[in-house]
């Protein structure tokens, strides 16, 4: 990370590099700010994507000094959080601007050698019938039966043919070099060769993919799979040059056989680096067009593309959310045409980051549902102390109100110094606003009436630090609260807990994962403990299906019964 600064007359600009990691960097911009305010002070964010307390609260007190203050954000979070603070902020990375939908490709080809059998078959199973011609050249031995067309007749509705010399090229068919002879297209027809072997193969990967450069133009979408040899990496430079997009495997997912994706890659021929669930799915939307949307099995493929590009597993939150939230992105992105969403969220880390933060619901607030804290607070929380240390869970805790409630409920019961308090969600962005403690003023008047209704003896306001732009939670709650990433869909249970509460997230699951779920809250509770569930969930049946059962009628909490799945 780097602070510079450079001073002309009385302005002062101070652009940051990084994601202000360091202590030392910190110090100096907590220096700057607490420098005379009555010097125009302009900050720039290049990387970061959030401020800690201290800096926020710093940037707070020059603004209520009187001091001048500007600050560029160019990364969208950080703009986001600084706005939700109410602190001035400039985004300078604007809106993409809207770009007009590429037509579906009139080719494609899928190239390879050793180990790419498996992948050209993956691909074209999930290939939907469109009016694309598919080239397909594998790298086998000259006096070997290639039986590929064989079995992909078997795994797809597109026509498949090992072509004779001369045929005219159909859409909607599939073209298999046979062994022995180069493949090339041209004026509409495919032509077969014996001539001389190119890189010690027949077919040559770089001779078919010329041919389409000369017929397709920026028609063509090629994809090179794993292989040895240096085969199909001049065949990439000319589709490339002649307007095709070209997409590579990503090495690390053929090795050994990884020579010729890396090749290509070291010549820098290539649009995109994908790993193969990305390139089906890709590869699927473009064949569906310009009019693909979000839906069926190519939102399926997007969201396995998703999981195994970045890790983050969507594939069991409902459908009608999930396609919602994609086209608000898309619009935002400036990109109409699913394909090209898909190829600039698995390229392009920070519109992953927009489309981590945007798709899991963080809809929440302190001490929401106030009725069930007040039960919290009358009998179960005191019935729990008689545990010498009690273990709670928010789990799905967005951006950690739920978590603070909590907090100061065991505060004013003495119960906070021997309690740990787990709060975890999927979203690193969301977990860093909770760990900083700070908070909308705007919502202070909800705030204050939820806490009276769920049986606060005093005022809100005494678990703040101070006034001000935003709301600060005392550092005595913040320092009992670990906040740390866990996946709800694909994570298993880390601990033995007295309580967990998980409101307003399952609902978001489809059956199958909220079943699972609550078999692991089931594992992870205490033979006494309780589950708390969001009156809205609407998941009485499957928590009784869990063998969960009801602590008080409609109170949506929940003990374990001797029959759940522990």
């Amino acid at each position: 990370m780097s602070v510079t600064v450079q001073s002309r007359g009385s302005q002062c600009r101070v652009a940051v590099l990084g994601r202000l990691e360091s202590a030392d960097d910190k110090d100096a911009l907590l220096a700057l700010l607490d420098a005379d305010a009555g010097q125009p002070l302009e900050l720039s964010f290049y990387d970061a994507d959030v401020l800690g307390p201290e800096l926020l609260s710093a940037i707070a007190a020059r603004l209520d000094a009187g001091g001048k203050l500007k600050i560029n954000a160019y990364h969208a979070l950080l703009a986001h959080s600084l706005m939700r603070l109410n602190l001035p902020v400039r985004q300078v990375s604007a809106p993409r601007a809207q770009q007009p939908a590429r037509p579906a490709p009139r080719a494609l080809a899928l190239a390879g050698s050793a180990q790419s059998l498996e992948r050209i078959l993956h691909i074209v199973e999930r290939l939907p019938l469109s009016e694309m011609a598919v080239f397909v050249a594998q790298h086998v031995q000259e006096n070997q039966v290639n039986l590929l067309d064989q079995l992909l007749k078997s795994r797809t509705d597109y026509g498949v043919e090992m072509p004779q010399h001369m045929t005219p090229v159909r859409p909607g068919t599939i073209y298999v070099a046979p062994p022995g002879h180069h493949m090339r297209v041209g004026h509409g027809h495919v032509y077969l060769t014996r001539d001389r072997q190119i890189q010690f193969a027949r077919p040559s990967i770089d001779v078919l993919f010329q041919s389409l450069a000369g017929e397709y133009g920026d028609g063509a979408l090629a994809v090179l799979l794993c292989g040895f040899g240096h085969d199909g990496v001049d065949g990439c430079a000319a589709l490339r040059a002649a307007g095709s997009r070209v997409i590579v495997e990503d090495g690390d997912e053929c090795a050994p056989a990884r020579v010729m994706p890396d090749a290509a890659r070291n010549a820098r021929h290539y649009d995109f680096i994908m790993k193969l669930p990305a390139i089906a799915s890709t590869v699927a939307a473009a064949a569906a067009g310009a009019d693909a949307k979000p839906d069926g099995e190519l939102l399926e493929l997007f969201l396995e593309a998703l999981s195994c590009h970045y890790g983050y597993d969507f594939r069991h939150y409902q459908r009608d959310s999930l396609k919602r939230r994609i086209h608000n992105l898309m619009n935002q992105f400036g990109l109409r045409d699913f394909a090209d969403f898909q190829r600039a969220v698995l390229t392009d880390v920070a519109l992953f980051e927009r489309l981590s933060a945007e798709l899991p619901v963080g809809v929440t607030s302190f001490f929401r549902h106030p009725a069930q804290l007040r039960l919290l607070r009358d009998e179960i929380l005191p019935y729990l102390a008689s545990f010498p240390l009690i273990k709670l869970w928010s789990a799905g805790c967005s951006s950690g109100e739920e978590a603070y409630s909590l907090a100061i409920v065991l505060d004013e019961l003495g119960l906070l110094d021997r309690s740990h308090l787990f709060a975890t969600d999927l979203n690193p962005y969301l977990l860093a606003l909770g760990a900083s403690g700070l908070y909308p003023a705007g919502a202070l008047a909800s705030n204050r009436e939820n806490y009276l209704a769920s049986g606060g003896p005093r005022l809100f306001d005494a678990h703040l630090a101070g006034g001000g732009r935003f709301l600060r939670l005392a550092d005595h709650l913040r320092q009992r609260i670990l906040f740390y990433r866990h996946s709800l869909t694909d994570e298993g249970i880390f601990n033995e807990f007295q309580l967990i509460v998980c409101r307003n997230v399952l609902i978001y699951f489809d059956a199958e994962l909220q079943r699972e779920v609550l078999r692991r809250f089931a594992r992870s509770l205490h033979a006494d403990g309780f589950l708390v569930l969001g009156p809205q969930d609407g998941l009485h049946r499957q928590a009784l299906d869990a063998g969960f059962l009801p602590y008080q009628s409609g109170s949506h909490i929940y003990r374990v019964g001797r029959s759940a799945n522990r």
